[in-house]
């Protein structure tokens, strides 16, 4: 009887952590994607370089829809987000810029460093994603949902000069 207490809860509770894995991403969101890639760009300055996210939906989207991240490759960004021509298009660009603007200034006398910029630490993210998988996050009278998209087209490098 132990043993079929036992067995029974761990399937309860196997089944509660499933429906909660699946349930974190809408199967249906309020949007329709119509095209979504990922293309590698680089910049005029030396190392200055990262990834394009870019989703296009058919539509434009109600007013009590905002776009807030992009997930993608083990990073998140916050979107941009525009409007042409009765369509929406989500942006979200990922930087890996070796490029420093200032050099470090690293002194024995502290007010010497005052200028120095505090490193940005990435964060791990809360989802686990296959390569070219994406996540776009988003809020509905402020309750955000999340939409997993899966393996993303690789578009043509961009140059900036």
């Amino acid at each position: 009887m132990k043993t079929l207490t036992s067995i029974t809860l761990s399937v309860i509770t196997l089944i509660m952590f499933t429906q909660c894995a699946s349930s974190q991403f809408d199967k249906k969101p309020p949007f329709t994607v119509d095209n979504a890639k990922h293309q590698k760009w680089v910049g005029g300055k030396p190392g200055s370089n990262g990834t394009l996210v870019n989703i296009e939906l058919t539509e434009t989207v109600a007013n009590n829809i905002s776009f807030d991240s992009i997930y993608f490759n083990g990073e998140a960004v916050k979107v941009s987000v525009s409007s042409l021509n009765g369509k929406t298009t989500i942006s979200g660009r990922f930087s890996t810029n070796s490029y420093k603007d200032r050099p470090l200034i690293i002194d024995s006398d502290p007010k010497k460093e005052f200028g120095n910029k505090a490193p940005i630490l990435s964060q791990k993210i809360p989802f686990e994603l296959a390569k070219n998988e994406c996540v776009i996050s988003y809020t509905i009278n402020n309750k955000k949902h999340y939409y997993k998209l899966g393996e993303l087209k690789k578009g043509k490098m961009i140059i900036h000069q």
